[in-house]
């Protein structure tokens, strides 16, 4: 029996769990519209910052033109790789057909889900002191987003910072409030799960009418600095940010000399931040 050839159908059955482990745990895919490379060959894409035009005119007549163009800022983004090994043993494939189980793939699922937990940090974090990540800028970290300091005592003032976080993105001009999500870490999320004192109503409950587009939770999200205690308040489109796909997740595989299958999980991505000032970071949480 040669274990270095899969069937079609465990190629299929492989595949697919790997893609099912990664989905099931990132939040970022959420979060970003999706630009697609033509392939995983290209390392570096440019990205615009825009600004604003100039007013337009208002007239009897409609005449004389005020076309201007919008001023953009170009930046090169760095489309990384983002991978896992893993195993699988002649002997599980033998004992899979042997028996008509399924194959073993626990540690490919692993696998995936470690590349899940970069790739929701690249996107919505990005390389900040601690980890490094070829200098891509996510949600948390791009330059020029904004940002607010918290009122502390959450959650009694989660209500307040949350506002305020929507005011800043208001006035920049950011006002599709349908569009409007939040991103929590677990620990600040747990805390608004509590009950509004002397009700039976809950923190959530309170500022889920703020987030149309959804609350999320992420432990992926971290200052630049490192620190666990901010929270993001977004405004959603493919104008303000997208998600770069040079190859979307896969399973490579080949067999070693022993008929072992080495195999990677592993996708080439990188979030593009057009407009940073659709993003709120809303800073130092107590």
């Amino acid at each position: 029996m040669d274990t270095g050839r899969l069937t079609t159908e465990e190629t299929t059955y492989i595949d697919n769990r790997i893609v099912d482990a990664v989905y099931a745990q990132t939040i970022g895919r959420n979060l970003f519209p999706v630009f697609t490379l033509p392939n995983a060959g290209i390392m570096t894409v440019r990205g615009y910052k825009r600004g604003k035009m100039s007013a337009a005119r208002i007239s009897l007549h409609g005449q004389g033109g005020s076309k201007d163009r919008t001023e953009k800022t170009s930046f090169d983004i760095t489309v990384p790789v983002i991978e896992k090994e893993f195993d699988i043993e002649w002997r599980d494939l033998e004992a899979s057909r042997g028996s008509g189980m399924p194959i073993d793939i626990g540690d490919g699922e692993d696998a995936a889900r470690r590349v899940a937990e970069d790739e929701d940090k690249l996107l919505i974090t990005g390389e900040y002191s601690g980890w490094r990540a070829c200098g891509v800028e996510g949600l948390a970290t791009a330059t020029g987003r904004n940002t607010k300091a918290s009122a502390g005592a959450w959650p009694a003032n989660s209500l307040t910072d949350l506002s305020a976080a929507i005011g800043e993105l208001e006035a920049d001009g950011h006002t599709r409030s349908n569009a409007y999500a939040c991103v929590l870490r677990s620990s600040w999320a747990a805390k608004l799960r509590a009950l509004v004192t002397n009700t039976a109503e809950k923190w959530t409950n309170v500022i889920k009418d703020l987030f149309p587009a959804g609350i999320y939770v992420s432990d992926s999200l971290y200052s630049s600095a490192g620190l666990t205690t901010s929270a993001l308040a977004l405004e959603l489109g493919q104008d303000n940010f997208e998600m770069v796909i040079g190859r979307d997740i896969e399973t490579r595989k080949t067999p070693d000399k022993y008929g072992n299958l080495e195999c990677v999980v592993r996708e080439v991505v990188a979030p593009r931040i057009k407009r940073p000032t659709a993003i709120c970071e809303l800073t130092a949480l107590t």
